[in-house]
């Protein structure tokens, strides 16, 4: 039976004796017993343990100190692992003075934080009305407390002064409980679901900074009031009756008839094209280029029409395809262009795509092309490198006045429409069965079925082969390897991608077979199975097996993370109406944040014609459906563009201004009643939880770089808001493309999590970022933030022509003294670990004192991304940076504490022992890094065109079998050594440049 605790220091002892002996027991064996004070700190003891331990035996055998943490017996006893070395000995509550030193398994930060949680502390606040004065109760709850645990010691402390008996307390709790909800002080966040209160993110953050929690009791039946009833209004459109279509073949109405049935060749007729303006005299001929096409991948050769005269292109020409009708599998798609030629004797001849566009064989009800078409074509995107665009929107340009194709497919007596479920099945059992009944010493193929069971050899070959990167090629010999044992693949969900990749698409034995195994496949991770939604894989039946995958398994957080992506994909799918478009829309309509950013993103590529359609039809069944929070998005919008006509003003009528004059515009503008109205009171775009409430229009201004951005400033009108902040700036920034900047801040969060999730804190910033329209955004401004350059002017400009090392270093000594400076200085070390980390890996160029921000608290982040994948800036046709990232003198002395050899310190040490974990950390899932750029290859990025832009992810995540941490840590070597010749002095003609463009991001 575990002994009764004692209330004193010591098992049997009130207080500890002035001095006392402690044994010590070491990983290596040994016992070193020390004479400590009672209030001597563990790390105190453990520096002079390890001082005595280098005297005795074995002592080869213990690693560095810091890699090991004291456990002990408490006087509860109970095992308990010391983590905060800043205890006193006296503190530790030990039932005997005897110490263990051990290294600690998992995660560090994640025990530390788990301790904290374990005696939560949060103060609860409930406004009395009608007076609206503020009372609060300190509580001290158990870290797995439900909210409504929370709620009910509020009402029973709340209770106190009323003197109840013990059951009419237990009956006032039982009828208040439910009756109140707990909402965060200062914003409109909510804890609802019964969840432990650690698992709330509010809680997790304020335990992570050290800041007490503050929640307030809300009436239900007060909040329910304040909600208008919404009702869904049934569009009239939807209440027609529908009229029936034609038979598309033409027919007589017979039945439709399998398109297994016809043995004959794709054919294509091209009658003509018109609206083509080209320049005669540059031009020769022009000609249309076709090609059939799943995905990216051809099916068969492209074929050419004749060259014509680009006056009156006319063709009335059949093309044949080498693939029959009944191997078109279901996602076929016609790919062309109108193509230029130009060519002088003995010169070679220059094609061009002038137009292009793509048209689905198959329809949404299954059911093959025929007839003539009319199909009017898109402009060539910047960055097209082919002449077909295969991985670009299906359909007609809804400009009319583009170039138009006209074309015309065979028609047919009956409906012509894919096969059915059944029939593929028998199709692919008796391809199966043939197959399994050659006798494969004849060689009749290398792509024959084995059975299930394989050797060991070949098991590792296809585990190896499966755990490649996305972007890895597979050779056609190992697409073989891969389909030959397809049977046994099922045992690896995780290799479906590699296996179909190695389908031929052109071949309905194949794909029959394939849609058997896909029936029965175990389902896969959702981060694994978003490879599956990319433009690589537009198989109907494939990218629903990946939705079930995410149905599955991805929380409403993950999909938070991903949204970003996930509305990209969209554009791939075949048909408007899809399984992915109807679970997003789904999950939008039951989480408002998801809705919120769901209805931004489609909002903001509307004037993007390729998929305004798409994304309209979308929008419009969203809002039809989202109740009362489309007021709030109408709000949004009319307040974003009051803001850009607002920005167009200034940029293009007052622009010679001086920036007193374009003050004075701006003031006046925005106290009009209309702009005061609709830029006052509504949620904020960058986060749903956030009320934009009174303007604050003497804290508004006009940043002096090109674009105009406005900082604006807005006061919280929480009732509670001193409790979180008094006032909410974002940045308006109408004229530069922010997507970049928002991918890049995604996948820094998304980093971060990696990070924690394995016992790395490492404080990353990512800030609000977000795109609302045609080089139109928002970006949150980070309170009390600086940049590099603006902390080293400050002993004005020979301060900032000198670039005195030590400046950072005084400047956050100034800011936190006494133990606030640790702090600072972990929280920097901490942070500029990631950032060198994550600007490495994702080659984000640019980077200068005046995009590298430092917050009073020591914590250290990046801005301004408007280069990555290693598009850095040039000058005079060469690269301006030529290190991978920013790790300065002034930084290093920072983390050493002021220590000029700073790379000789134990602090650096640690610094670089935490790049090389956050580096392999991430490494770990390069997969989902690639997956995460490759689906937003459709979105028009300047600077992700292709996948030989993601490829250079491969290379700094070392994906080849030789790669490794050592890549990182060659780097951190050779950008040390050259940290001073390069950054402090190349850059500086930059810096001042910047200078002034930094203000944007900081909060002076």
């Amino acid at each position: 039976m575990a002994p009764r605790p004692s209330s004193g220091e010591l098992w049997g002892l009130h207080l500890m004796p002035p001095r006392i002996l402690v044994d010590c027991c070491l990983p290596n064996g040994m016992m070193v017993s020390l004479e400590c004070l009672r209030e001597t700190p563990l790390i105190s003891i453990k520096q002079q343990l390890f001082t005595e331990a280098r005297k005795y035996p074995l002592q080869h055998l213990l690693q560095e100190e810091s890699c090991y943490i004291f456990v002990g017996v408490t006087q509860e006893a109970e095992r308990e692992e010391f983590y905060d070395e800043t205890r006193r000995l006296c503190d530790l509550r030990l039932f005997h003075p005897i110490l263990k030193v051990i290294e600690p398994l998992g995660n560090r930060e994640e025990k530390i934080l788990n301790r904290e949680i374990g005696r939560l502390i949060v103060t609860i606040w409930v406004i009395v009305s009608p007076s609206n004065s503020k009372q609060k109760y300190t509580l001290k709850v158990s870290h797995d407390s439900l909210p409504e645990q929370l709620i009910a010691e509020s009402i029973r402390k709340k209770s106190r002064s009323m003197h109840l008996s013990p059951q009419q307390l237990r009956l006032c709790v039982q009828e208040y409980q439910g009756q109140y909800i707990l909402k965060v002080c200062g914003c409109d966040e909510y804890l609802l679901e019964k969840y432990p209160l650690s698992q709330y993110k509010y809680i997790r953050s304020c335990i992570t900074v050290g800041r007490l929690p503050h929640l307030m009791l809300v009436s239900k039946d007060s909040l329910y009031s304040q909600l208008p009833a919404s009702g869904f209004v049934t569009p009239s459109y939807s209440r027609r009756t529908p009229q029936p279509s034609p038979c598309p073949g033409g027919g007589d109405g017979s039945p439709p008839r399998s398109l297994w049935a016809f043995n004959t060749l794709l054919r294509v007729r091209l009658l003509c094209a018109t609206y083509v303006n080209v320049n005669i005299r540059d031009i020769d001929k022009i000609y249309v280029r076709t090609g059939i096409y799943h995905g990216g991948e051809p099916l068969c050769d492209n074929v050419n029409t004749q060259r014509v005269p680009c006056s009156n292109p006319r063709w009335n020409e059949w093309l044949t395809y080498d693939i029959y009708l009944s191997d078109l599998p279901r996602s076929a798609r016609l790919c062309l262009s109108i193509c230029s030629v130009k060519g002088r004797k003995g010169a070679k001849e220059e094609h061009c795509p002038l137009a292009w566009g793509n048209v689905n064989l198959f329809d949404y009800q299954d059911i093959l092309v025929s007839g003539k078409v009319a199909l009017s074509l898109w402009p060539v995107p910047h960055g097209l490198e082919d002449l077909l665009n295969p991985i670009g929107v299906a359909g007609s340009n809804p400009n009319k006045e583009t170039p138009c194709v006209e074309l015309e497919f065979s028609w047919f007596n009956q409906t012509v429409v894919f096969p059915d479920e059944q029939q593929i099945e028998e199709h692919a059992n008796w391809t199966i069965s043939r197959e399994l009944g050659y006798n494969y010493c004849h060689g009749l193929s290398s792509r024959l079925a084995c059975d299930s069971s394989v050797s060991a050899g070949d098991a590792e070959q296809l585990r190896s082969l499966c755990s490649r990167d996305p972007l890895y090629e597979l050779s056609e010999q190992e697409k073989d390897f891969l389909w030959r044992h397809r049977h046994y693949c099922v045992n690896i969900p995780e290799s479906l991608p590699k296996l179909l990749l190695s389908v031929k698409w052109n071949s309905r034995d194949e794909v029959s077979q394939m849609y058997c195994l896909l029936k029965d496949w175990p389902l896969m991770e959702p981060e694994s199975a978003l490879e599956l939604l990319d433009c690589n894989f537009p198989d109907p039946m494939v990218r629903e097996f990946a939705l079930r995958c995410l149905v599955q398994g991805l929380t409403d957080d993950k999909l938070s993370q991903y949204l970003l992506q996930l509305v990209q994909v969209l554009k791939y799918e075949m048909y408007l109406d899809n399984p992915l478009a109807r679970f997003l829309i789904k999950k939008a309509l039951t989480n408002q944040r998801i809705g919120h950013f769901f209805f931004w993103h489609l909002k903001s590529e509307m004037h993007n014609k390729t998929v305004s359609r798409r994304f309209g039809l979308l929008l419009e069944a969203f809002c039809r459906a989202c109740g009362m929070y489309l007021k709030h998005l109408n709000r949004q919008v009319e307040a974003m563009d009051k803001l850009v006509n607002l920005t167009d003003t200034l940029k293009q009528e007052k622009k010679d201004e001086t920036q007193k004059t374009q003050m004075k515009f701006l003031v006046e503008h925005m106290s009009r009643p209309d702009y005061m109205e609709a830029l006052q009171g509504f949620v904020s775009p960058l986060n749903p939880v956030h009320q934009l409430g009174n303007l604050r229009l003497e804290e508004c201004r006009i940043m002096s770089s090109a674009k105009r951005p406005l900082w604006l400033n807005w006061e919280n009108p929480d009732i509670m808001s001193e409790l979180l902040f008094t006032n909410n700036e974002i940045i308006f920034k109408n004229g530069d493309d922010l997507r970049q900047d928002m991918l890049t801040l995604q996948i820094i969060k998304i980093m971060e999590n990696i990070w924690q999730n394995q016992g790395l804190d490492l404080r990353m910033l990512p800030y609000g970022c977000l795109s609302i329209g045609d080089c139109v955004g928002l970006i949150e401004v980070v309170k009390n933030s600086f940049t590099i350059m603006q902390i080293q002017c400050k002993g004005g400009l020979k301060g900032a022509l000198q670039f005195n090392s030590n400046t950072l270093h005084h400047w956050i000594k100034d800011k936190n003294r006494g133990e606030a400076y640790d702090r600072a200085i972990d929280l920097f070390t901490r942070s500029c670990a990631g950032y060198c980390v994550a600007t490495f890996i994702l080659g984000i160029g640019d980077r200068h004192n005046s995009n590298i921000m430092v917050k009073e608290n020591g914590q250290l982040f990046h801005i301004d991304f408007g280069h990555f994948l290693d598009h850095k800036k040039k000058k005079f046709g060469y690269k301006r940076e030529r290190v991978p990232f920013v790790l300065t003198q002034d930084f290093l002395i920072v983390i050493s504490k002021g220590v000029q050899e700073s790379t000789k310190t134990k602090e650096f040490m640690r610094f670089q022992e935490m790049c090389y974990k956050a580096y392999l950390a991430i490494r770990q899932h390069a997969s989902l890094f690639i997956n995460l750029f490759s689906l937003l290859l459709g979105c028009g990025m300047p600077e992700l065109q292709s996948f030989d832009d993601i490829a250079y992810l491969r290379k700094t995540l070392a994906l080849e079998p030789a790669g490794g941490a050592g890549v990182f840590h060659q780097t951190d070597e050779r950008c040390s050594s050259r940290r001073l010749e390069h950054q402090d002095g190349l850059d500086l003609p930059h810096h001042q440049t910047h200078a002034q463009r930094a203000l944007i991001y900081t909060h002076c």
